[in-house]
């Protein structure tokens, strides 16, 4: 089935994104219309078309009379986002439990592995899609399409936050080591444990990331 082009709204919309989620464009930062159309070669139409669902997205912000705005990173939003996975994603684990196969484990065991080297802002983003690609597989073995997209949601608003940690010193070979007891309980088929497991795992990362983004100069409010 051949692929389908995306049109010019899309791709602006992926480009912008891409940026804030990388913080190449960075929490706080003031986004000039005529800039940025300028930069990407677009008229303000497809443009303010891309911003207004990074809108809903509360990727940026739109304030009247001072146009959009890249959303800060908030503490607070962070446990919010950790509320959240507590609930979607242990219960995937639990659901992957009893319904991945073994290709579904083979597949998580060859995308368990992190790495990045700090200060090299290339491997941030390997380390981002690595890490995303291993819960994207965790849930896709659930077999729920309206679960995985959930899921994908949650883990696109909890990659500044870790991007930002990385500066300071995530420990990739710690979150490795969880992926692996992750598919480890999943092997084991019990559901329970697999809840139990990811639970831990996200209280241990919400932890992390919010000492490590409170150390940076963009870990603002509580």
């Amino acid at each position: 089935m051949p692929s389908v082009a995306l049109g010019l709204p899309d791709r602006i919309y992926s480009a912008l994104k891409h940026r804030i989620l990388t913080c190449s464009l960075q929490p706080g930062r003031r986004l000039m219309e005529k800039e940025l159309s300028q930069e990407l070669g677009v008229s303000r139409t497809p443009l303010r078309e891309a911003l207004n669902r990074l809108a809903l997205e509360q990727l940026v912000f739109l304030t009247p009379y001072r146009g959009y705005t890249v959303a800060p990173v908030l503490l607070d939003d962070i446990r919010k986002l950790s509320e959240l996975r507590l609930i979607v994603e242990s219960e995937s684990a639990a659901l992957a439990a009893e319904r991945a196969t073994d290709a579904d484990f083979e597949l998580l065991e060859r995308s368990a592995t992190l790495r990045y080297q700090p200060g090299d802002r290339a491997t941030y983003e390997q380390y981002l899609r690595d890490n995303s690609a291993f819960h994207q597989a965790l849930v896709r073995s659930t077999r729920n399409d309206r679960l995985e997209f959930v899921v994908a949601s949650v883990l696109d608003q909890i990659q500044r936050p870790l991007y930002l940690g990385l500066d300071t010193g995530l420990d990739a070979e710690a979150a490795t080591a969880e992926h692996f007891e992750l598919v480890e309980a999943l092997r084991e088929r019990d559901s329970a444990k697999a809840r139990r497991v990811m639970a831990d795992q996200i209280r241990r990362a919400e932890m992390r990331i919010l000492a490590s983004v409170s150390a940076t100069d963009f870990g603002e409010g509580l």
